[in-house]
């Protein structure tokens, strides 16, 4: 257990984040007493981060992190990812990490025009760290744990390989301007995507919390439009083992909209089967929903438990893998549900009090 408070803070931005100890220790001694440590980053910055969240919500290779991602170090007016190192018996071998982010985050355009990866996003290497930038505006993301002379050759390969499929990278001779299929992509609020960038970036600058579910098998994400009430519904769904039952996606709820660390919502929904016997569903489902009528979205967080005859297949099956995946679950002392406690969590009060 912690004894100072900024000790208990440094826990909390660790858990929230996935920082090391001595990282976020230092991180916390050295802001102001009370003071934000993950800062809400400024307009441009929070559509690069929302992109790149998008992108990386279903990744295609195997991973020991949620979405590969060892921690993220939030700052005001970037965002560091570090990036987990190829996990030793992947399902394809010469799926890499660097091939599998080329692909995912640099923008490339089909013959119909439509653009994938992440529009007006550019890559360049400085100080030795692969850094993503947004065309137009300042907004960057460090891309840690990155070879750089892997990112070039996984670049040149991506490139090569997209060129087969009839698409063109929209870098290719453009490293300073947007491609003209980029631009609409550009525009505010085109498909009503950029009202929510708040709780994609959001997300992402808080992904160490899928850790303290339990073991982390694997997450994907993805988008489903609901334009009747307007914003995005983004969907999660953690799959982990050896968890805490109700009182894990419980946490994890509260963790999320908890004031001073979490995002502006509150619980909207909650369906928890933890009661019912393994392998009859293994799916709680919880549904937060943004506080702020000017930021619209939901998210709906869909943690699947694996347990009985289901878990001891994966332990069984992918031995190695489980037991690397098992070291890196986030331990939620006794300390952060007090801290809870204490703090409370935003309700759907405070969004009707806003209005007035």
């Amino acid at each position: 257990m912690k004894a100072t408070v900024v000790e208990r803070r440094a826990e909390l931005l660790r858990l929230y984040t996935g920082l090391g100890w001595k990282t976020a220790l230092a991180r916390v001694e050295a802001a102001e007493p009370g003071s934000v440590l993950i800062p809400e980053p400024d307009a441009g910055q929070l559509v690069l981060e929302a992109r790149v969240m998008a992108a990386l919500a279903w990744r295609k290779i195997t991973t020991l992190h949620p979405w590969g991602i060892e921690y993220v170090d939030p700052r005001s007016d970037r965002l560091l990812i570090r990036f987990e190192p190829d996990v030793v018996g992947r399902r394809d071998a010469e799926a890499t990490q660097a091939l599998d982010l080329a692909k995912a985050l640099l923008p490339r355009v089909d013959e119909y025009g439509q653009i994938t990866g992440v529009a007006g996003a550019r890559t360049h290497v400085e100080h030795g760290n692969v850094l993503l930038r947004l065309l137009g505006t300042t907004a960057s993301v460090v891309l840690l744990g990155l070879d750089p002379e892997e990112w070039r050759r996984a670049v040149e390969t991506q490139d090569q390989e997209m060129s087969t499929w009839g698409m063109t990278p929209c870098h290719q001779g453009r490293p300073d301007s947007l491609h003209p299929a980029e631009r609409p992509y550009r525009r505010p609020g085109r498909r009503g995507v950029a009202a929510s960038d708040w709780l994609t970036s959001g997300l992402l600058r808080r992904a160490g919390l899928v850790r303290s579910l339990g073991v982390p098998l694997a997450v994907t994400g993805w988008l489903n439009f609901r334009a009747r009430e307007g914003g995005e519904r983004w969907i999660i769904d953690p799959t982990f083992a050896e968890g805490h039952g109700p009182a894990g996606h419980r946490r994890l709820a509260a963790l999320l909209s908890a004031r001073g660390w979490g995002l502006p919502v509150t619980v909207v929904d909650e369906d928890c089967n933890c009661h019912l016997p393994p392998g009859y569903t293994d799916q709680c489902t919880t549904t937060v929903s943004s506080l702020r009528p000017e930021w619209p979205g939901t998210l709906e967080v869909r943690t699947i438990h694996r347990r009985g005859d289901r878990l001891r297949r994966i332990q069984q099956d992918q031995t190695a893998l489980y037991a690397a995946q098992k070291e890196l679950t986030h331990s939620v002392p006794a300390s952060v549900d007090r801290w809870l406690a204490s703090v409370g969590s935003p309700t759907a009060d405070e969004s009707a009090e806003r209005r007035r």
